[in-house]
């Protein structure tokens, strides 16, 4: 905790009071509401320019997929030359939890502070719908954009994140068209329980090594864990080569922390502009995105991330 100031450690209390000692382990009803608890706790007002609309994709299976779309109304959206842009956010949740609602305000916000339009995608959660669930999802969602004719910025948080870079390797054909760049915020890329990281902060505050082996396990199911598959971990992709514009958003006290290093080191060989914003993660946890409002740290480096998605979209 010592590298935590007082306003993270608030939140952290704030955060365990909806949770019992044995969340990662109880049943996945009592995880999701545990969830919803804190996310209502945590939920901000919509800015009141921001309009939405519930919607749904039809995947290529035939499950509707839902999803939802912001609009700034107020603002005048700046365009790519050929193509409107469209930020696609992919939410967290250990592909367990999480839904259009728990990350509501925070797309919201977003969509409000880069003036973009933005659609949320609420893809299929385990373990009732194992990988690649998920990932099918997400992709038939922004093939949906891209045949619209739409230029897509890829943005996501934890789970979400590894969606986004996995969509963005699928879908490199696009970069330098419609594929304008991805920003992911504490992902997970490696599935390397032996990274610096992971050993130096496997009891971090709200995400620990075990909670990483536990919700990859319930993704794939015990003893089905896809090797070698880039639609499961980003960084088993044969090649990086193709791909957009990226930037990543590690934070600190994160078992993860060191994912964003190796990912950005891959690209990086592989010729693609890639920023690993480490500094702007420096004493910040796992999920800080809902701290925005009561830690000055979150706070800056939501701005950050805001101003980093309007860059990509000029």
């Amino acid at each position: 905790m010592t590298l935590l100031d007082t306003q993270m450690q608030a939140f952290i209390a704030q955060t365990m009071q909806h949770y019992p000692a044995d969340a990662v382990v109880s049943n996945t009803a009592q995880q999701r509401q545990c969830y919803k608890n804190m996310y209502l706790a945590f939920a901000l007002p919509r800015p009141a320019n921001v309009k939405s609309v519930d919607k749904y994709v039809e995947g290529p299976d035939g499950h509707l997929i839902p999803v939802r779309h912001y609009d700034p109304q107020a603002k005048s959206s700046p365009e790519n030359l050929k193509h409107p842009v469209q930020v696609v956010y992919l939410h967290g949740g250990g592909f367990v939890v999480g839904d259009l609602d728990s990350h509501d305000d925070l797309c919201a916000q977003m969509a409000d502070l880069c003036g973009f339009k933005l659609v949320s995608v609420a893809y299929r959660l385990a373990p009732e719908h194992r990988y690649p669930c998920d990932i099918t999802d997400c992709l038939a969602v922004v093939d949906h954009l891209l045949e619209q004719g739409k230029a897509v910025i890829l943005v996501g948080d934890s789970a979400g994140a590894t969606l986004a870079a996995c969509v963005a390797n699928a879908r490199s054909s696009y970069t330098g068209t419609q594929l304008l760049g991805q920003v992911l915020i504490y992902p997970a890329l490696a599935n390397d329980a032996n990274t610096p990281s992971m050993q130096e902060h496997a009891h971090a505050p709200l995400l620990s090594k075990q909670d990483m082996i536990f919700y990859h396990g319930i993704r794939v199911g015990e003893g089905h864990a896809p090797i070698q598959d880039p639609l499961c971990c980003p960084l088993h992709a044969s090649s990086f080569a193709d791909l957009p514009p990226s930037h990543l958003f590690p934070a600190q006290i994160d078992p993860l922390f060191d994912d964003c290093g190796l990912y950005a080191k891959a690209l990086s060989r592989a010729g693609v502009e890639v920023e690993n914003h480490t500094q702007a993660g420096d004493g910040l946890l796992h999920g800080h995105l809902r701290a925005r409002h009561m830690s000055d740290k979150a706070g800056a480096n939501f701005q950050l991330i805001c101003k980093t998605i309007l860059a990509l979209g000029r």
